[in-house]
């Protein structure tokens, strides 16, 4: 997106923005905030000795003023939050082309150019619209809050409840990028501004949600119980309590493992094993999913325990996986 939004610049730029001037060179050169004041607009001024490498430039320089700010930004909101979360904060800091948005692009306009007839030297001029870009991440971030307060109702339905918050707190980061370009383009005394909710809150609160279902985890096939161990820490890790012994628990995670007939290659034996996941609740399938493999031993035991640890290694991300769809389904 950001090459598209350049060349289209270019594009405009080559057609009917070049302006030859013979005579002496622009104030905006020397001067870039003359005519647009640094309150309203933010100004660059790219040189090169071929038009494209020039409005490159220019660009360039805008997405300094970013890179420069947000570093500001991310610091002074940094010494406003647990370190636990600190590091998310600091990961939104992109490189200084990168930093330039696709809002920012949007409102970023080429304003003049000019070559100087004795050097054949290349200026362009770029301004964006502070209060425009402004206006654009404001709308951004209030949809965002409005989202994440309709997932704060509470529901009957923790799974519901515990779908809801995922999304909130999805949302909650997906949107701290408007928050960090939104008060980098703000002055150096204005308020920041802040999310409505805390990302410890949401966090608390789907763990409140998770707590309120516990699962059964029943394994057939695997006497090493590796499979089931993968499977109690991919609960643990969500926030679920797993029951032991509850033959009328509401949520279960079934898995069967089952094994086709060897093959021997050279002088090694390969089991093809095949492993079969299912979450219910009740007698309802919520999801499933099916894992295969097929690993090499110098004896069945030995390929059997390789794949059933392959199998183990591979539950977390497929489960995981499976369980975020169907969240993302569920109303």
């Amino acid at each position: 997106m950001l090459k598209k939004k350049i060349y289209l610049i270019t594009v405009i730029l080559l057609i009917t923005s070049i302006t030859y001037v013979r005579g002496n060179e622009p104030e905006w050169i020397t001067n870039p905030y003359a005519k647009f004041p640094s309150s309203q607009y933010l100004c660059a001024v790219g040189t090169a000795y071929d038009l494209k490498t020039a409005q490159n430039e220019a660009l360039k320089n805008i997405a300094g003023f970013f890179e420069t700010r947000v570093k500001a930004v991310t610091k002074s909101m940094e010494r406003e939050v647990d370190t636990s979360i600190s590091s998310q904060i600091s990961s939104s800091i992109s490189s200084s082309v990168n930093a330039v948005s696709e809002a920012s692009l949007k409102f970023t306009e080429v304003k003049e150019t000019w070559q100087d007839p004795k050097t054949k030297l290349y200026y362009v001029y770029v301004v964006l619209d502070k209060k425009a870009a402004l206006a654009y991440y404001e709308k951004e971030i209030m949809e965002s809050e409005a989202f994440i307060s309709s997932c704060l109702f509470k529901t009957e339905d923790p799974l519901i409840r515990f779908a809801k918050l995922n999304r909130a707190i999805d949302k909650y980061y997906s949107t701290q990028n408007a928050f960090l370009y939104h008060n980098a383009l703000m002055g150096e005394s204005a308020s920041f501004l802040r999310p409505a909710f805390s990302v410890q809150e949401l966090l608390e609160l789907r763990a409140d949600a998770a707590r309120e279902i516990p699962i059964r985890i029943m394994v057939q096939g695997d006497s090493s119980a590796f499979l089931k161990s993968s499977l109690i820490n991919v609960i643990n890790q969500l926030g679920f309590n797993q029951l032991v012994n509850d033959e009328n628990a509401e949520f279960q995670i079934l898995a069967l493992l089952e094994s086709e007939p060897p093959k021997t290659l050279a002088n090694q034996v390969f089991q093809p094993l095949r492993l079969n996941i299912s979450f219910q609740r009740g007698d309802t399938l919520l999801f499933s999913f099916v894992d295969k493999t097929e690993q090499g031993g110098i004896n069945i035991e030995e390929a059997t325990s390789r794949g059933i640890k392959v199998l183990s290694k591979n539950i977390e991300k497929k489960f995981n996986q499976e369980f975020g769809k169907y969240l993302s389904n569920l109303e």
